[in-house]
């Protein structure tokens, strides 16, 4: 097993982050889905950073039960990318590009991770990546085929089929009316419960007017600064930001004041944060 927490930066690995595809992408592409009538498809990297080429010399010991006698003294020289490496992600990344570019498509100038394939007649077919995770749209469903081959020859592919989730966000698509509709009720489902706010009373507003927040409310003594290390404010916040970002922007406004509050939330700003809770309750019932 890789222990990439004892690799060194400048020698066993230079930069590392890994691009993935914006969310304004894909709502552009999913609108391009509806507004063209296309049909999409979702795929599946098996084991995807295993396809990554080092570029880096990294030695690693030899695994548990590999040993052979004689042979302690040996280290194994990797060539390909494993779990647990720092540079992992982004070498998935490259070998992913370099090849997607090599069967035909282009790389987006405003997205890295969008790519798109023009046939002769006209026909776009677009690729969108997360990781291992991929969209594919296209007007034909042959040509949506024929990138599949292509992937799959290359790579461990998984076959999603008609795309009906992507990145915790459910794709509902009524062909015949012509909407796709994207939700996160599983999520929100989940994170009530985490907040043991899945019993709480609906609300039909997102903040009450009596909510006066101000950093004057910060802890100032020892109980209310005890009070706020029980409370889980920066992990409420962050749940209510993923779901803003992603399908809830009706909760932009609210979710901005109560982030103001991060470094130190006092009982009010927690009691507001709970409202919030109590009007995702209120659109999302189970």
């Amino acid at each position: 097993m890789s222990q990439g927490f004892t690799q060194r930066e400048g020698i066993d690995y230079n930069e590392i982050f890994s691009l993935v595809v914006k969310h304004s992408s894909i709502r552009m592409v999913l609108a391009l889905v509806v507004q063209q009538d296309m049909e999409l498809e979702q795929l599946d990297v098996k084991t995807a950073f295993l396809h990554g080429e080092l570029e880096e010399e990294i030695d690693m010991m030899q695994p548990e039960g590999f040993i052979e006698e004689g042979m302690d003294d040996k280290v194994c020289l990797l060539k390909k990318s494993l779990y647990g490496l720092k540079q992992s992600p982004r070498q998935w990344y490259k070998r992913f590009d370099t090849f997607i570019v090599g069967i035909g498509f282009t790389r987006s100038e405003y997205d890295s991770c969008v790519y798109s394939k023009v046939a002769l007649d006209g026909v776009v077919t677009y690729l969108l990546l997360y990781v291992d995770d991929m969209l594919i749209a296209s007007r034909r469903k042959a040509d949506i085929e024929e990138v599949k081959v292509l992937l799959e020859r290359e790579f461990e592919m998984k076959n999603l089929g008609a795309a009906s989730k992507i990145l915790g966000m459910q794709i509902t698509r009524d062909m015949v009316q012509g909407v796709l509709c994207l939700d996160q009720r599983s999520y929100v489902a989940k994170v009530l419960k985490t907040f043991n706010m899945d019993q709480s009373k609906a609300v039909l507003t997102p903040m009450a007017q009596y909510f006066k927040l101000s950093h004057q409310h910060s802890p100032q003594t020892k109980e209310e600064a005890a009070y706020r290390e029980k409370v889980p404010y920066a992990n409420a916040v962050g749940s209510l930001m993923y779901l803003m970002i992603r399908t809830r922007p009706d909760l932009a406004y609210v979710v901005s004041l109560v982030n103001r509050y991060m470094g130190k939330p006092e009982k009010i700003h927690w009691e507001a944060l709970k409202w919030i809770f109590r009007y995702l309750k209120g659109t999302y019932k189970a």
